[in-house]
């Protein structure tokens, strides 16, 4: 599959104060800024990235579609995307060092939230993509993921594409790969590992 353009309805927040490095994909469009209002027929998906570890290593994540695979943008260290897209289900995919998945099935007018996980890799971190679960939202867990007061960054378009353009091989072999341990799981196991419709908020 090919790797399409980045899409235009997503943004990423850094917490100030952190010691990330954002990519350079990513250009700032301020604080305070509020997650997006699912028209009909889409949801929101937020993918969080936890402050604090393996800061200078970068989380890409993808929604895998039957046209391509679309880059939805970085998740740098302390930050978080705001992924607009339709309902339904879908297949995510982070890349870095490793590659890993995640099945989404999402109802039309919800906000879902994804943690961008990292841990320790053979040369750099590797990550996975953590479902929030709606029982989550509010508690003493979600005020440590959830911090409102962070800086806005969206893709730059024409970086973005470029990156894609020259990063296509990379991310394929990466797919390809990973992608063949995944399947591995029993369906039972994948879809109970991602985000459910009754997990959408509110």
């Amino acid at each position: 599959m090919s790797v399409t353009k980045c899409l235009g309805l997503l943004a990423v927040t850094l917490c100030l104060g952190c010691a990330a490095e954002i990519s350079p994909l990513m250009e700032q469009m301020g604080t305070n800024q509020p997650t997006p209002v699912p028209l009909r027929g889409q949801v929101v998906v937020v993918f969080m990235r936890p402050a604090g570890e393996s800061a200078d290593v970068q989380a890409t994540v993808y929604d895998l579609q039957d046209d391509g695979d679309h880059f939805i943008g970085v998740v740098s260290d302390g930050t978080r995307v705001h992924y607009t897209t339709w309902a339904g289900r879908h297949l995510f995919m982070v890349i870095g060092e490793n590659a890993d998945f995640m099945e989404a099935d999402m109802v039309e007018g919800k906000t879902y939230y994804v943690r961008v996980t990292p841990r320790a890799g053979k040369l750099k971190a590797r990550f996975s993509l953590k479902p929030v679960r709606k029982a989550q939202i509010g508690t003493a867990e979600w005020t440590e993921w959830d911090d409102t007061s962070q800086l806005l960054l969206r893709c730059s378009s024409s970086e973005c594409e470029r990156w894609v353009n020259n990063n296509v091989n990379s991310v394929v072999g990466k797919r390809q790969k990973y992608m063949q341990k995944w399947e591995r799981k029993t369906v039972g196991k994948r879809r109970a590992a991602g985000l459910q419709p009754q997990d959408g908020y509110p």
